[in-house]
């Protein structure tokens, strides 16, 4: 029987910062792209921007690598079956549970309060929003699931590919890019008619298999200690070489450079090219960072992957109230974001504290019953779960 693999205390913490990352960028997008009339002044800030373009293209691939890493070790660990009704607990009834309550609220302040109709989720008034990716993450469960786990043996040169060694890694580059353009060619399928949603759900769940496969890789090829801290002096100076064109090119930006939203046809495939790749080395550096900054359990780490989840669904809600407010503050756009941004943290937060005081709000919205708080002194750390 295999050795259990060792805790990396640091990808609690990069699970946690990753959803967490998604209160300010979604307080932006929500202001310039789903608010009437549009926060133009937002659109234009080189720091909201910027900010938003950065974190916006490798958040949701490292979130969904990791998925796929932790999809494959407790899946080896407690049995397909059983790590199927894991899921469908954890990640669906939260689903369930966010879509009736704060997706319906949402719909109704989308109109309401930023003056932007929604459009409708299954024909029905439920904003999905932000829910999307659960949707994606139990799919993509469920594939993984259909596919042997014996039938999964990375060999050596997807080992090498991984671990950004030779010619291997330069293929792996050149496959994202591929997997780029296939997206490309999705968004220039028909959509379902009359469902936007649907249509940007299915996109959404071709787009992050990649990142998804390569986490259950990661697993099966047992190299998570060593990608997910990865040390190689090329990383930095790819990352800095692809974002040169990058930058220019997204639309988050654009506007911020005096540029129109969306770039002609070469702009647009030259994007989808890169963005894969980009995402994948941003995501390699993102864990490095925290494999240096976080070796050991932390309190803070605990309460926020406890959290996260909670935290996320809530976020939503409290960004769409907000916002009006903020936006009338006499203060220049960035700090009119960041105050929303640290509000709705806070009020997220609140929520999180709220909903796990019982075991049904807990398992409806953390996807886990609330569990008894340990007596640990202060100066020795609690141990993650």
């Amino acid at each position: 029987m295999a050795a259990p693999a060792p805790r990396l205390h640091h990808l609690d913490a990069a699970r946690a910062l990753l959803l967490l990352l998604g209160l300010p960028f979604h307080v932006a997008t929500k202001a310039i792209f789903e608010s009437e009339p549009a926060a133009v002044d937002f659109q234009q800030s080189l720091l909201i921007g910027g900010w938003a373009s950065l974190t916006h293209v490798f958040r949701m691939f490292a979130f969904f690598m990791l998925a796929g890493y932790f999809a494959g070790m407790i899946r080896e660990r407690k049995g397909t079956k059983a790590w199927l009704v894991d899921r469908t607990r954890r990640l669906g009834l939260p689903f369930v549970a966010s879509l009736l309550t704060l997706g319906a609220l949402q719909f109704q302040l989308q109109e309401a309060v930023l003056h932007k109709p929604s459009p409708h989720f299954l024909g029905l008034p439920l904003a999905l929003d932000h829910l999307w990716f659960l949707v994606v993450l139990l799919g993509l469960c469920a594939v993984y699931a259909a596919v042997p786990a014996t039938r999964i043996t990375p060999g050596e040169h997807t080992r090498r590919a991984m671990l950004m060694q030779g010619p291997q890694s330069l293929i792996l580059l050149a496959l994202l890019a591929l997997w780029g353009l296939v997206r490309y060619a999705a968004e220039l399928a028909p959509p379902i008619p009359e469902a936007p949603i649907e249509t940007l759900l299915w996109q959404q769940f071709l787009f992050h298999a990649a990142g998804f496969a390569l986490g259950v890789s990661a697993w099966h090829a047992r190299i998570g200690a060593q990608v997910f801290a990865l040390r190689n002096r090329w990383i930095i100076p790819a990352i800095a070489v692809l974002l040169i064109p990058y930058l220019p090119l997204d639309p988050l930006l654009r506007p911020a450079l005096g540029k129109e939203i969306y770039p002609d046809l070469t702009g647009a495939l030259t994007l989808r090219i890169i963005e894969l790749p980009l995402a994948f080395l941003m995501s390699l550096a993102m864990f490095r960072v925290l494999a240096w900054a976080v070796r050991r359990p932390s309190r803070i780490v605990t309460f926020f992957v406890d959290g996260a989840l909670a935290i996320y669904l809530f976020h939503l809600v409290w960004a769409m109230l907000l916002l009006p407010q903020a936006r009338a503050l006499s203060l220049p756009p960035e700090a009119q974001w960041f105050v929303a941004s640290c509000a709705v943290l806070l009020l997220a937060i609140a929520s999180y504290l709220i909903v796990r005081t019982t075991n049904l709000t807990s398992v409806l919205f953390c996807g886990a019953p609330k569990r008894a708080e340990p007596q640990v002194p202060p100066c020795f750390p609690r141990q993650n779960r």
